[in-house]
């Protein structure tokens, strides 16, 4: 029985520069089952950003989706017209993005916002929505609701204003929850508490999350799979697990060996050499080829394929193809 939830297949997405048309994102696909945390970690530019606003079709006037399928629910959402498209975002895909001073409009009150948020999706009377509106923030843990309700964005901390962009996102149950860094504003105490609020949230709607980060600690306690993205690719993809325990891409080793531990020695923290190439200069063959400790010709020369290694786990690697030649690598 298929429990996909969501489905993006071989997606693309191009941004339109100075130097020219170049992918942000190229053959991307991602599975999210019903219920499930998927996180996609990598690092600033890597393309997980580019690859949620996609999914939502909100990618800036310059970028523009040139190929794939994103189905949900068994819909391909690329083939649904805008107006289908607005009633779907807020109502079965919701988004909480990483600033949430940004995402809350200074002009309104955070009561006015919610409640407009509700009765976009819903035909209720702005009273029953006001009501909605108070239990909502109940649920995601402010003391005060209705003081929240007549407060003003720039009247709030970033973690009440964050917890009130997760009560806007969650007020018509959507099935998936795409949640932008939205810890990456905060400070921990207050990171923590969004981090269990998400997960309190998820086994009470059996929600699906997308969670986007680069934090490696935010993922371990979240995530039931990971997806590891790089310079637009997805390199690596397998149950949480496998990733920490066994990581088999190069990428994804030294994300996990660049994690600090007490036990540091000499005190040097570990750093992957090099940095993310921009969209107008990718190197010829594996994108990550020229930060690669393991790189071979083949690398240099030829962009691998996604490679099966086990149920729970695959990779973009020469190392895993056919091809692969012991030795060569150097």
């Amino acid at each position: 029985m298929d429990n996909a939830l969501l489905k993006i297949s071989n997606l693309t997405a191009e941004f339109k520069t100075d130097k020219g048309v170049f992918p942000a994102i190229s053959g991307v696909h991602l599975t999210i089952n019903k219920g499930e945390v998927v996180c996609i970690v990598g690092e600033s530019g890597s393309g997980k950003t580019v690859a949620s606003l996609s999914l939502m079709q909100l990618i800036p006037a310059v970028g523009k989706i040139t190929s794939g399928e994103i189905t949900f629910e068994g819909r391909d959402l690329l083939k649904a017209k805008k107006k289908e498209m607005a009633q779907i975002r807020g109502k079965s895909i919701s988004m909480i993005f990483q600033d949430p001073m940004m995402a809350l409009d200074p002009v309104y009150t955070c009561g006015s916002q919610i409640i407009e948020a509700i009765r976009i999706h819903q035909s209720i009377s702005r009273q029953d929505a006001h009501t909605k509106a108070l239990e909502l923030l109940k649920q995601v843990g402010i003391a005060h609701p209705q003081r929240c309700m007549n407060a003003y964005p720039h009247e709030l901390s970033g973690g009440m204003c964050q917890r009130i962009s997760i009560a806007m996102a969650l007020s018509c149950s959507p099935k998936l929850l795409i949640a932008d860094e939205p810890t990456t504003a905060l400070d921990v105490t207050v990171q923590a508490q969004i981090l269990d609020l998400l997960k309190t949230i998820r086994n009470e709607m059996n929600m699906s999350i997308m969670l986007i980060t680069h934090d490696l600690g935010v993922v371990a306690e979240m995530a039931d799979r990971v997806a590891v993205m790089y310079a637009g690719k997805v390199m690596e993809e397998g149950d949480v697990r496998t990733i920490f325990r066994n990581p088999q891409h190069p990428y994804t080793k030294g994300l996990i060996k660049s994690i600090p531990h007490m036990d540091q020695k000499n005190g040097k923290l570990y750093s992957i050499s090099g940095a993310v190439p921009s969209i107008s200069s990718m190197p010829q063959g594996c994108r990550f080829a020229p930060r690669c400790e393991e790189a071979a010709d083949i690398c240099r020369q030829r962009e691998p394929e996604m490679q099966q290694l086990s149920d729970s786990c695959q990779a973009r690697c020469w190392k895993f193809a056919p091809e692969w030649k012991e030795g060569e690598a150097g």
